[in-house]
């Protein structure tokens, strides 16, 4: 009897949870548990109990595997310190509390030489060249993408083991692709109808639930949805249509290293110094009924002279007679080293004022929206088109950004856009929205999704 308790002690965490730690988990929980697949993603409603399902995990996965490394991840020191300290929390007050050899406000070591750590997001580069069992990413539609690239490879000698759980954020990135169907991690999704304890109870009250949809603005409401559904929306304050972005990426047009001769191209660049990246776009624009990106360069940490040259040679390849360069800040010089250097190409330098880059991106918004844009399957452009967002500030001026991320290439492939000149210049154009009315008389009617 006490072999066979061992044996479901390692081979059950709802049996670890409840024999060990003396916890109770609602159903939910318990199904992510027990799936022992190695790539487990979990898209779950807020208030779903995630923290503490990762939490009892983690401890599982260490009281159980001798010598075995844990690695807890959150985007915030806040965050990664609350996850850390329920870990603590269930193993110093269980019948296995005299396990831990050694604690501090990071860090968990135990007797039999597991070690659970705890880091937030923005720490990764001191994950490099460790190697790892288990990694536990909380909120992981929140946390750096470049942390991604780091935690996969320390799992490759350990054949190890990543969770992901987070409710949704933009339509892009490493969790929202983990989500999908035909990615390698096993999908979860969960709401509050799976928050269900064995004997019924539910672990949020339904009429709890009931006030945060009213809160929240109805069951229509993108919060609602997004916080509570856990299905991925439009975030608020979104340029760009999420469905329109879907279908632009569905085309994955192929890409050239050299141009077709007979076809139309144009070519842009955003330009950046050595820490920020400068993005090189070309589009086939042949038939303007069916925009395509056809290449696209992402680079950073090259000097002036080897920037040149890369926008040179590209234009060279698609044959460019009149390159677009965003010439705003330190554009403006380089654009005139450009003509100094390479005059057999008329470059032109664009300034973006708040006119101009509305102007852009408006035009890039209604070709996306007439689904006439093909764009790669690549998942930094997703991600940056995703995360453009507006505001407005008192004054009526529009501010246009990517939040939390870059916007290099929905910058560059506007100007490129502009630079065909496919969709003509109009008058008159108001844009609603969900925080206003934004009006700019410069263009027609359009039929981008707000326009009225």
């Amino acid at each position: 009897m006490v072999e066979a308790s061992v044996e479901q002690l390692r081979n059950s965490p709802v049996y670890f949870a409840n024999k060990i730690l003396n916890v109770t988990l609602h159903e939910g929980q318990k199904t992510i548990l027990k799936c022992d697949d190695r790539f487990i993603c979990v898209r779950a409603a807020r208030r779903f109990g995630k923290s503490f399902v990762f939490a009892t995990y983690a401890a599982w996965a260490a009281v159980t595997n001798p010598n075995y490394r844990v690695v807890c991840v959150a985007k915030t020191q806040r965050q990664s310190s609350e996850m850390f300290n329920t870990i603590y929390r269930l193993i110093n007050s269980s019948i296995i509390s005299n396990s831990i050899t050694r604690s501090t406000l990071t860090r968990i070591e135990l007797s039999n030489g597991s070690i659970i750590e705890s880091l937030p997001g923005s720490s990764y580069e001191s994950l490099r060249g460790l190697t790892i069992n288990l990694i536990l990413v909380d909120e992981s539609a929140y946390v750096p993408e470049d942390l991604f690239v780091v935690l996969y490879p320390t799992l490759l000698t350990t054949q190890g083991t990543i969770v992901l759980i987070s409710t949704p954020g933009v339509s892009a990135g490493e969790f929202y692709r983990a989500c999908q169907p035909d990615s390698e991690y096993v999908n979860f999704h969960m709401t509050h109808e799976n928050a269900v304890f064995e004997d019924g109870t539910r672990l949020v009250a339904p009429e709890e639930l009931e006030r945060e949809k009213i809160r929240c603005g109805g069951e229509e409401s993108p919060q609602w949805i997004r916080e509570y559904l856990a299905e991925f929306t439009q975030a608020e304050g979104a340029w760009f249509n999420k469905n329109a972005i879907d279908d632009a990426f569905d085309l994955d047009p192929e890409q050239l290293e050299f141009g077709i001769p007979g076809r139309k191209y144009a070519m842009s660049a955003d330009l950046a110094k050595e820490q920020d990246y400068t993005v090189i776009i070309v589009i086939d624009y042949t038939n303007p009924q069916n925009v395509q990106i056809v290449f696209h360069r992402r680079f950073n940490g090259k000097e002036t002279d080897e920037m040149m040259r890369e926008l040179y040679d590209a234009a060279m390849r698609f044959n460019i007679k009149m390159p677009y360069i965003d010439s705003t800040g330190m554009g403006g010089p380089i654009v005139s080293h450009l003509k100094t250097k390479y005059p057999n190409l008329n470059w032109v330098g664009q300034n973006f004022s708040n006119t101009s880059k509305l102007d852009m991106m408006t035009d890039l918004d209604i070709l996306m929206n007439r689904r006439q844009l093909g764009i790669p399957a690549n998942e930094q452009i997703r991600k940056e088109l995703a995360s453009f967002q507006y505001s407005k500030n008192q004054s009526g001026t529009i501010k246009m950004q990517g939040e939390g991320t870059h916007d290099d290439y929905p910058i560059a492939i506007a100007l490129a856009i502009k630079a065909a000149n496919v969709v003509k210049q109009r008058s008159g154009v108001t844009i609603g929205t969900s925080k206003g009315i934004i009006k700019k008389q410069s263009r027609k009617k359009s039929n981008r999704r707000g326009f009225v």
